[in-house]
């Protein structure tokens, strides 16, 4: 991906979502640009259900994972708000990885608080820093079950 591009990536990401959904019979809009919980709403057809999802992206060039606020820790209670996170491919349709964000949020907040707790190569204490990371390299079974599984979210959907 040209580096100049690199502010395209989050838009890029929503689309795809977007389109993924429109694929599935579902109508998905874009939210006002800022909002800090979601991008999309989703509903199905018919108007009677909806979810909102929170879309992350990586481009192609990204080998190491997602960059996510520390925001993404704090939980919601929310059954109808999702995370999907999205991998640009150099060539071909991305990879986007379906998680109910409640789900996510304890995955990170235990990615984060393994991380932070180890020192670092000169023996010194690892300092709080404002972003987390879902790194690949951490990934389990369960996160690579999450991989294009609309299933969670398209139940409630239905």
């Amino acid at each position: 991906m040209p580096k100049k591009l690199n502010s395209l990536t989050g838009v890029a990401g929503e689309y795809y979502v977007c389109a993924e959904l429109a694929k599935r019979g579902y109508v998905a809009v874009l939210a006002p640009k800022n909002n800090p919980l979601f991008d999309l709403v989703v509903m199905n057809q018919e108007g009677t259900h909806s979810v909102s999802i929170q879309v992350k992206t990586r481009s192609s060039d990204n080998k190491q994972g997602w960059k996510l606020g520390k925001d993404i820790e704090h939980k919601h209670e929310n059954s109808e708000l999702f995370v999907v996170l999205v991998a640009l491919k150099e060539e071909g349709y991305p990879d986007f990885y379906i998680y109910p964000h409640d789900e996510l949020s304890g995955r990170v907040a235990g990615q984060y608080e393994e991380y932070i707790s180890e020192v670092k190569r000169d023996g010194k204490p690892r300092k709080d820093v404002g972003f987390r990371w879902h790194d690949l390299k951490y990934f389990t079974d369960y996160d690579h079950s999450r991989k294009n599984d609309w299933i969670l979210l398209t139940k409630l959907l239905n």
